[in-house]
């Protein structure tokens, strides 16, 4: 998997790297500044235009000064380059200060008091490609002034390219916040491993295609448990797949015991359930409100049903719990949540049951309307071997912490809550964010609009227990579902489209998404 860091994380590194490993600043500054320049050579090498411009602007710190290496490189290599300083020379320092120096004996700087915003704009709309070297990693307060103008008009008059040093100018690169406004880059350039930012949204919609580059820090500069998040690739979840047995039987694949739906939300049950079988798991059983248990069976005959005693609501009643411990002492896995609802009879349901598995030290995936049950409960605990399936609001009743707050930072809240609830959290959105008690955090990289619709959380829950079942440890069967999860809906779209998906329709191509992670050499 990747690492991913933060601003700060990544100065941290930079500082070993020029005082602990005597690397200096400027050979790294150099290493980046070539990096942005191959990457401009890239770009007008696929268009074929020779005659391409480039327009070079640089703020005054680290990031303008790769800007003005990137400009240098240009120049010398006979590309129409002009570079533009948003300050003068004795607002530089450090090695861009250097490099603004070197700059001066290949070409005439313009400096942005010398001209006016509407000549700005007119060199804007006439550059082939745009290098953003205005504002870097550490930028933590809002946008505000010439900056901000000068930002705006790069978004609304560049007609060409836009390639973006390290993140795009205006975007937070620990939490993905725009700070005031924000350049929307065709391409990012980072240096050494991926920011936070360039993954979060709204920051991940700002950064276009983002290369990764090397610029000379040796990778031991970040091994430690100080940096701990990762981004799933599809080689971990290659490696990941739980074993196919020739000489096996239903048993040997795992038993998913699943505590879902209710009159009006026999969906849940039936997704949740029939996914698990989809990814490999030998048993589904589904314990439903005995209403729903001939709806189910109508549906998906392979999944094997427990009628539980209901409410007059028909959904599970309190007075089931007996029977539900009782018809679930073999399972290998308990998912309990979709679509049970939260009524007061199955919140003490809810409570209950999570309590009485917890004491026989069962594994247990709580999602959906359970999370709302716990919510509402208080003073239910989770067991040690458990996952949560949340998304931003439900994790905002968990923790509560207004769900604004969480969306800002998602990170942050999913280990917060990984950690305060020691279990396992997935935290559902766009860019999935998966917490391990212990800090480490592991981020999503497939997926796309057309899971916004209701009911594809009950299928990842149920791949996600499926997982489970057939012997993957939590984390593993977490990263594995969730990225599989995201990689069906990008198959899925391909035919149906963002706006087309359904839920119902995603079972049948994961199947699809099993096989391209198979096939992967």
């Amino acid at each position: 998997m990747l690492k991913i860091l933060s601003g700060n994380q990544m100065r941290e590194v930079d500082k070993k790297a020029i005082e602990e490993l005597k690397i200096p600043g400027i050979l790294l500054m150099e290493n980046a500044g070539r990096a942005v320049y191959d990457q401009v050579i890239e770009i007008i090498d696929t268009i074929e235009d020779e005659s391409a411009s480039v327009l070079v602007i640089c703020g005054k710190g680290n990031n303008g000064g790769d800007g003005f290496v990137a400009a240098r490189h240009l120049i010398e290599n006979d590309i129409q380059t002009t570079a533009v300083s948003l300050f003068r020379k004795d607002n530089l320092s450090g090695s861009a200060l250097i490099n603004h120096d070197i700059l001066e004996n290949f070409t005439e700087i313009v400096y942005l008091d010398e001209i006016d915003l509407e000549k700005l704009k007119q060199m804007i709309s006439a550059s082939t490609i745009i290098v953003d070297a205005i504002l870097g990693t550490g930028l933590n307060t809002e946008v505000k002034g010439n900056i901000k103008d000068i930002i705006n008009s790069i978004n609304e008059y560049a007609e060409g390219f836009i390639v973006s040093v390290d993140v795009p100018s205006g975007v937070n690169a620990d939490t993905g916040e725009i700070l005031g406004t924000a350049i929307v880059a065709d391409y990012t350039v980072t240096f050494h491993a991926l920011k936070h930012g360039l993954i979060s949204y709204p920051g991940a919609e700002h950064a276009g295609e983002v290369i990764i580059v090397p610029i000379g820090i040796p990778e031991t500069l970040t091994d430690g448990k100080d940096y701990n998040t990762y981004l799933i690739t599809e080689h971990y979840v290659h490696i990941s797949l739980p074993m196919r047995i020739e000489d096996s039987h239903k048993g040997t694949f795992g038993k998913v015991f699943n505590v879902a739906g209710s009159i009006g939300m026999t969906g849940a049950a039936y997704m949740s359930s029939l996914s698990s079988l989809k990814v490999g798991a030998g048993y589904s059983i589904l314990a439903t409100s005995q209403s729903v248990v001939p709806i189910i069976s109508s549906m998906a005959p392979e999944i094997v049903c427990i009628p539980l005693e209901e409410t007059e609501e028909k959904a599970i009643s309190q007075k089931a719990l007996e029977k539900a411990l009782d018809k679930s002492k073999d399972a290998d896995v308990f998912l309990i949540g979709p679509g049970i609802g939260t009524e007061e009879s199955t919140v003490e349901f809810v409570s209950q049951f999570i309590q009485q598995l917890t004491d026989r030290g069962e594994t247990l995936i709580v999602d959906a309307d359970a999370l709302n049950c716990l919510a509402i409960k208080e003073d239910v605990f989770l067991p040690i071997n458990s996952i949560i399936t949340p998304h931003s609001k439900e994790l905002s009743r968990l923790m509560k912490v207004p769900v604004e707050k969480i969306l800002k930072d998602r990170i942050k809240f999913a280990r917060d809550a990984a950690q305060k609830f020691n279990t396992i959290v997935v935290l559902k959105g766009a860019k999935t964010v998966i917490a391990e008690p212990n800090g480490n955090i592991y981020i999503n990289q497939t997926g796309n609009s057309g899971l916004a619709t209701a009911g594809s959380g009950d299928v990842l829950a149920g791949m996600i227990a499926g997982f489970v079942a057939q012997g993957l440890d939590l984390k593993d069967a977490a990263i594995v579902g969730v990225y599989l999860h995201g990689l069906t809906a990008d198959i899925a779209v391909e035919e149906l489209t963002e706006y087309s998906l359904t839920a119902s329709e995603l079972l049948n191509y994961i199947p699809a998404a099993l096989k391209e992670i198979i096939d992967i050499k």
